[in-house]
């Protein structure tokens, strides 16, 4: 039988102070109301917690029993409830990200950066796997919250998936390669020359693989394009690509430092589908920790931003153009 920590309460008040007058003021009540939770308590015990006596209220073998036990349960009571505020204030927990190469390096890395800098007693897990590997580690819990390509995920029942904002991919190369000793070299044109990336999956795919859109729609993915060169880090490719006429992808920010070095030089060539397709996974029917809220929100904020940036350049191109 469950006891009520309400009435609880009220009987260690009374074990204190022994008088049901003082006890009913420190626990706010009246003296009539004191006296019937105690009823009510030794009611659902079955057994007398105290005796009225002419030098005052004294606790039975079972009151005795029951105080000791009580302010235990009350302590743990109390410890429970500072843990979750604590966990609800992120001054405590943890937060498991699981996240696509790429995505990792860029996004989700200045994301974490935030949450870790606003809430610095948090702990932090971001581990970076295969796509599918995601899926499967959000489906099993072993993470809060994923980051990945969506292709055919609206077939998972168990997934809710929120896309994020869509990013330009770009073709970059090293200084010297024969792309850019060319005036205008056509996606067609820079298809020639193979790639270093992650596998990709879906309509990037497609593209690779020289073809309007997957073909293949009864496989949960689409199609994938395993690269020349399989990597998992951006950091990896772009260095793989410095040195080797292989071409790299990436969006405008993950290119951004060694273009702006001179290490590489982003080719003017893209598809429409030449966008990136990443979403955030989570279960749908379970409610999101406190932690993995801040970190979803940070994630938005952060592509919001990219985005921003992104079209900047394109609206005064478009400026320029008509002037």
């Amino acid at each position: 039988m469950a006891i009520e920590l309400r009435l609880l309460r009220h009987a260690l008040a009374l074990g204190q102070h022994r008088n049901f007058a003082r006890a009913a003021e420190a626990v706010h009540l009246t003296q009539p109301s004191l006296s019937r939770s105690i009823a009510a308590l030794e009611g659902q015990l079955g057994v007398p917690l105290f005796d009225r006596t002419r030098h005052g209220v004294v606790p039975t073998a079972f009151g005795r029993v029951l105080l000791e036990r009580g302010d235990v349960v009350l302590r743990r009571e109390a410890d429970l409830r500072r843990e979750i505020g604590l966990l609800e204030a992120l001054q405590t927990g943890t937060l498991i990200v699981g996240a696509g190469p790429y995505m990792d390096e860029i996004a989700v890395a200045r994301a974490l950066g935030r949450v870790a800098s606003a809430h610095p007693q948090l702990h932090v897990e971001c581990r970076s796997v295969h796509p599918a590997e995601v899926v499967r580690q959000v489906l099993t819990e072993q993470v809060d919250v994923g980051v990945s390509n969506m292709a055919g995920l609206d077939r998972e029942e168990r997934l809710r998936v929120e896309p994020l904002p869509p990013q330009r991919m770009y073709l970059a190369c090293r200084p010297g390669h024969p792309l850019t000793r060319e005036a205008a070299p056509t996606l067609q044109r820079a298809l020639q020359f193979p790639m270093v990336t992650t596998r990709l999956r879906g309509e990037q795919a497609a593209v690779a693989l020289r073809r309007g859109s997957p073909t293949t729609p009864d496989d949960a993915y689409g199609d994938e394009y395993t690269p020349q060169a399989l990597v998992n880090s951006i950091a990896m490719a772009r260095l793989i690509a410095q040195e080797s006429d292989m071409l790299v992808p990436g969006t405008a920010a993950m290119l951004a430092d060694d273009v702006a070095a001179g290490r590489l030089v982003r080719l003017d060539c893209s598809a429409p589908a030449m966008r990136t397709n990443n979403g955030l996974l989570y279960l749908r029917e379970r409610t999101l920790s406190p932690a993995a809220r801040v970190f979803i929100q940070a994630l938005q904020q952060v592509q919001a931003e990219a985005s921003a940036a992104e079209a900047g350049p394109r609206r005064a191109s478009r400026r320029r153009a008509r002037t």
